[in-house]
Order: structure tokens, then sequence, then C-alpha cells
């Protein structure tokens, strides 16, 4: 049976085997419902400090694992519960750029699909463009509304149980690596796209 705990630490060895690290790491639990949240940040290697004009593309990964997974956890016969992660990344884009909200949806696209064609080639082909939302964030206690940077969001929810079909510790926790490999993957890619000198912020480049 999977435990809460085996699939934190899981999540831990595999985004530690994929050369990410966490900003991080909150857990909290509802006693109304008796579910547990967990919330992870988690970077590639960056500069410090961490600020909107040195932000790399990150991801956070999120998951809830309910009183009824517990139960199937502890032994009960229950149907078994989707367990699904949810995977958000986001980019931070300087108001110095000089490309059309257009233009920076498709590079975002382009990025996360060829990291699809590598882990997942036969769905990277029937895949359709992933959904991303451009929020904008302006400088605070300004007069007049002024653009301080934009982010790009896009989130996808996979479900652990969906995969994880043998149902032992040592296939979760190669399940959980190839995930964290895709998704270091995706990061690597909306750097490469977003910040090509390593840091955050858009950076003009011939190749985007």
């Amino acid at each position: 049976m999977l435990t809460y705990d085996d699939l934190v630490m899981g999540l831990e060895d595999a985004w530690v085997a994929a050369g990410l690290h966490e900003h991080a790491f909150v857990e909290s639990v509802i006693p109304s419902t008796h579910d547990r949240t967990c919330k992870i940040e988690l970077f590639p290697e960056h500069d410090e400090p961490l600020t909107s004009d040195s932000m790399p593309p990150y991801l956070e990964l999120n998951f809830i694992w309910s009183a009824l997974h517990q139960l199937i956890a502890e032994g009960r016969e229950l149907p078994i519960e989707p367990l699904d992660l949810t995977w958000t990344y986001t980019v931070t884009v300087l108001r110095e750029q000089e490309r059309s909200d257009l233009e920076l949806v498709r590079m975002f696209q382009r990025a996360v699909h060829t990291a699809f064609q590598r882990y997942y080639p036969s769905e990277a082909i029937e895949m359709e463009p992933i959904a991303v939302e451009v929020r904008r964030i302006y400088m605070p206690g300004a007069q007049r509304l002024q653009l301080d940077h934009l982010q790009l969001v896009s989130s996808t929810v996979s479900d652990i149980f969906e995969q994880w079909t043998e149902r032992d510790l040592t296939t979760l926790r190669g399940v959980l690596r190839h995930e964290l490999q895709l998704a270091s993957a995706i990061i690597n890619n909306l750097t490469d796209a977003f910040s090509p000198r390593g840091r955050g912020g858009y950076k003009a480049v011939d190749a985007a």
C-alpha cells in the first residue's frame, strides 16, 4: 500500500535526481475533511537573490492526500481514489520584452512540446498545444498603472495511480523519476527560451 510518506520521499528522491531543489515545502491539514495538502516549489540552479529581475522558470507541484487515501493506506478495502499531482510552470518576463503575448505563449508551448517529444514521443504526436495564462504584474505604489513584469503560467494534472500499474514501491520511484525528469526538461527548455543567460527575465535571442 502507498503511504503519504512513501509518496513524499519518492518525490524528493526524484527531484534531486532530476537536478532540481525545493525553495518551499509546505504541508497543511484540513481537520474538517482530514485532507492533507502538500505544495512544493522546485527550482533549477540559479543566481541569488531571487527577484523579479532574476527569477528563473520554476515548477510548483501540488497534491491532496485525502481521508480516503489514508484509509486505503491503512489497509481498508476501498475503491482506488485518483491521486492527482498538479504541475504548474511559471516563467517571469521582464517589462522590457519586445514580443507580443501570442509570441511568448508560442515560445512557452514549443518548450513544453519539445520536452514531451523526448519523454513521451507517441503522445506528443497528437498533443494539443497547452493552455498558457499571461498575467500582468504592475509596479506597486505608482501614480498610474505601470507594468513591472509578465508571468506566463501553465498547469497540467497527472494521476499517479494511472501510471503506477505494478503497485510496488520500486516501480513507483521509477514513475516519479520519469515525471520529474520530464519536469526538469520542461524547465530547462523554458530557461533556454526565456532566460538564455541562466537568469530570470526575457533576453532577446535569435533562436527563440
